[in-house]
């Protein structure tokens, strides 16, 4: 099965090789640049981390934990050490693995993998009163702002780095063109953002409903529910989505799926 691989650069390499270690034939193409997003929110977190005013400290992926340790060598901040003072919750395996690589420690996961399986968790340990910061994307879901405000937590969200659509991109130009020509089988998308993009890159090559076609009459996988429900919007079906929020499981789902 040839898979269309959509993913960030610095997700790429560990991405391909999940793929090839479990049997896909794969094309890749990166519709989104990653930036650390050096606002002054990043001083006023570092700051609140200084006095001890938060309880737990969310990062809610692999790339929150390379952009706030880039951000605390542009600051001169010992920021491993900062957060080691709070609950440290990682959303997932990828990024509990992340943080202990670079020495922070991990405290909490929850069961779901996902920004609801955090609020879920957190609340379900009572945190009214409790100071939480974000650590995550300028694109993240509001959920899990609004689900732990409204169980009474003071939460302090920190755009830790932002996402930058690459519509126009050679390498994503190129996947388009493979889709529209049937050379590929399936597809993972692995955020709302990507699936955009990528729908927004064949749009302005002038394929857009052709896109939308195409993409009904193969394997869509969406690595979770706000990437699920961005699909459908857009008009895609999806064929599967896995239980946990990671590649690897959205692999293993796909997989699962098309061999029934």
């Amino acid at each position: 099965m040839r898979l269309a691989v959509l993913r960030p650069v610095d997700k790429m390499e560990e991405s391909l090789k999940i793929a090839s270690d479990l049997g896909f034939d794969t094309v890749a193409a990166s519709p989104l640049v990653i930036v650390p997003n050096d606002t002054p929110d990043i001083g006023r977190l570092f700051d609140e981390l200084k006095r001890g005013s938060m309880a737990y400290a969310v990062l809610t992926s692999s790339t929150s934990v390379n952009a706030i340790l880039e951000l605390a060598r542009m600051h001169d901040v010992d920021v491993v050490q900062l957060i080691d003072r709070c609950v440290t919750v990682a959303i997932g395996p990828a990024t509990a693995a992340a943080m202990r690589e670079d020495s922070m420690r991990v405290d909490l996961i929850p069961e779901e993998y996902t920004s609801e399986g955090v609020v879920r968790m957190l609340t379900s340990r009572g945190v009214e009163g409790k100071g939480i910061c974000l650590l995550r994307s300028d694109k993240g879901e509001r959920i899990l702002v609004t689900g732990l405000q409204d169980a009474g937590a003071s939460v302090m969200e920190v755009p830790v780095y932002r996402l930058e659509p690459q519509p126009e991109g050679e390498e994503l130009k190129n996947v388009v063109q493979k889709a529209l020509a049937g050379e590929i089988d399936a597809f993972a998308f692995s955020s709302a953002m990507t699936a955009a993009t990528f729908i927004d890159a064949a749009e302005r090559m002038g394929a857009g409903d052709e896109i939308i076609e195409m993409l009904n009459n193969r394997a869509v996988v969406a690595m979770g529910p706000p990437t699920k429900r961005k699909l459908e919007a857009m008009g895609v079906s999806v064929t599967v989505m896995p239980q946990h929020a990671t590649f690897e499981s959205m692999l293993a789902a796909l997989m699962k799926k098309t061999d029934g």
